[in-house]
């Protein structure tokens, strides 16, 4: 129908003739012309129930304010936390997602619950700011009490907005959650803060959180999935961790499996089985083992793991045990001796 005839048409005709037709058609006429939204945008809005509302709300929390604000005002008066559908997908997650301050400010004046969690990895919005590396919307969700230490993933503990943000290496992020209390030495599936910011290799905020007081002594799970039982040992010092030494069963399939899961697995991606070489240490390297050892991480927290384990470690390596003791006491020295340069 042209807008040329609406225009013709007296209001009442309009809205007679608009009431047989579903929501959906109802809102499809009144983009048709100037006219017609006048005249029917108050039917439509009449038949906007509660559940309606909520979905409207989802759909429009991306990018739509004035909706948003019609729809959390009298006489709507939608309320912005219950999850609707989607795994309990709240207005605030769509905004935090998408970004939009002004929507998620509305939506938190209005009651948005910041400690709403959605799907199974159990996002709370401040997840979705850190992922996306939105540290306007992280600072909003916490003057909102967003909680900070809980934690999201795929077993409902994997990680928390801290851990995430270290694994980034997005400093202004790590200073805003220690600067709003965020526990420095909270528990993920790389272990602390301190232990993802170390399987990423930056030096920078391994340097600062060791700075703020890290503990450099915790020990870290070497494995996150451990479906099919990976080789001991599971867990170790981050020391342990940063030498990088070769893996039980590092060279045949199914430890090449479960290397991909360690850092040092570009270092073994394609090789056929030849001699570890753990000297002379690289450059980062040498720096990781001297910044940890000058901030109090001892070498007796990986030398226990390797005395545990010397065997099946020195066998990975091609070196007999003697050798490969020798290799781990010139790591160590190299190291010590660098600590005047990391620390200077």
């Amino acid at each position: 129908m042209k807008d040329y005839y609406l225009s013709e048409f007296p209001p009442e005709l309009i809205l007679l003739l608009s009431a047989p037709l579903s929501t959906a058609s109802l809102n499809a006429l009144t983009l048709t012309s100037r006219r017609t939204h006048e005249i029917l945008q108050p039917e439509l809005e009449s038949r906007i129930t509660p559940k309606l509302g909520e979905k409207l709300l989802l759909w429009a929390s991306d990018s739509k304010p004035h909706i948003v604000d019609k729809l959390l005002a009298p006489p709507h008066s939608i309320h912005p936390s219950p999850g609707n559908g989607l795994d309990n997908l709240t207005a605030l997650h769509v905004a935090a997602k998408a970004g939009n301050l002004e929507i998620a400010s509305m939506l938190l004046e209005a009651g948005a619950n910041p400690a709403a969690s959605w799907d199974q990895d159990e996002y709370e919005p401040l997840h979705l700011a850190v992922i996306n590396e939105d540290l306007a919307m992280m600072r909003l969700l916490l003057d909102h009490g967003a909680p900070l230490d809980h934690c999201f993933g795929c077993d409902g503990a994997s990680e928390n907005a801290l851990h995430r943000a270290c694994s980034l290496g997005h400093m202004e992020m790590i200073k805003l959650l220690l600067e709003r209390g965020a526990r420095l030495e909270a528990r993920g599936h790389y272990g602390t803060p301190l232990g993802f910011a170390i399987r990423t290799g930056n030096v920078e905020v391994i340097r600062f959180l060791l700075e703020k007081g890290a503990d450099a002594n915790v020990a870290a799970p070497l494995f996150v999935l451990l479906v099919g039982g990976p080789p001991a040992p599971l867990s170790a010092s981050l020391l342990y961790i940063v030498m990088g030494l070769r893996h039980p069963r590092s060279d045949d399939e199914y430890g090449r499996r479960m290397l991909m899961l360690l850092p040092q697995w570009a270092e073994l991606q394609g090789r056929t089985p030849v001699r570890w070489e753990g000297l002379p240490l690289g450059d980062k390297r040498k720096q990781l083992m001297a910044l940890l050892m000058a901030h109090g991480a001892t070498k007796d927290g990986a030398m226990a793991t390797i005395t545990r384990h010397l065997k099946p470690l020195a066998e990975a390596a091609l070196y007999s045990e003697e050798e490969y003791l020798q290799v781990i006491a010139g790591m160590f020295k190299e190291a010590e001796e660098a600590i005047p340069q990391v620390t200077g």
